[in-house]
């Protein structure tokens, strides 16, 4: 398989796993299905580049990774399970701590994003970490008819990375006129109390 088919079907998977997330009415539903249907070691990987960017533990996590490439599978359960019991924590207390901070602030960005949101036609677009320029010029291209709005769907959970360079945000940021960024996890309660009145198209 070349790089060519291996990119066709990452970008058909990821398709697939944003149709998921509109198929679900809340978030937890999504989270739940998520880790069914994600094997072990894919969790694990995204969990590292989630926690790697934090400077205490880089160099803890880059041990970690090396050698989840080289044990074998025995010796793989006992080490995910140490590790998990040190870093699971720590993660599951951050994302907590993020979700409820959401919780906290999406009435307020509801209060917004339904006044901006107001009688235009929304689209949804899904962003990918592979997703090239190309993205953003469609979403800023579609946000330039008055008429329209673009919301685009971040795949981070943490990082502040967008279209353009600006602080950390837990449910949405204006990126530019007509076109906002929002976090996946907010996706659902401003789908049921903003989007529910609005002529939506989503694009995957």
């Amino acid at each position: 398989m070349n790089d060519r088919d291996t990119r066709a079907e990452r970008v058909t998977q990821e398709a697939a796993q944003n149709r998921k997330l509109t198929a679900h009415r809340f978030f937890f539903g999504y989270a739940y299905d998520l880790i069914i249907h994600t094997s072990l070691y894919r969790q694990w990987q995204r969990l590292l580049r989630t926690v790697r960017r934090f400077r205490a533990v880089a160099v803890t996590l880059r041990i970690l990774t090396f050698l989840l490439t080289v044990v074998e599978t025995g010796a793989l359960v006992i080490l995910s399970t140490a590790v998990f019991l040190v870093i699971l924590p720590l993660a599951l207390a951050l994302t907590l701590g993020l979700l409820l901070t959401a919780l906290l602030e999406s009435k307020q960005t509801n209060r917004y994003l339904s006044k901006v949101l107001a009688g235009k036609h929304v689209y949804v677009l899904f962003w990918s970490e592979d997703s090239s320029s190309f993205f953003w010029q469609n979403a800023r291209s579609l946000a330039q008819d008055e008429q329209c709005a673009v919301i685009a769907v971040s795949p981070y959970w943490i990082s502040a990375k967008g279209l353009r360079k600006s602080p950390f945000y837990c449910t949405a940021r204006q990126e530019s006129h007509n076109l906002y960024l929002i976090r996946r996890y907010y996706f659902f309660r401003l789908r049921k109390r903003v989007l529910s009145g609005l002529r939506v198209a989503y694009v995957y």
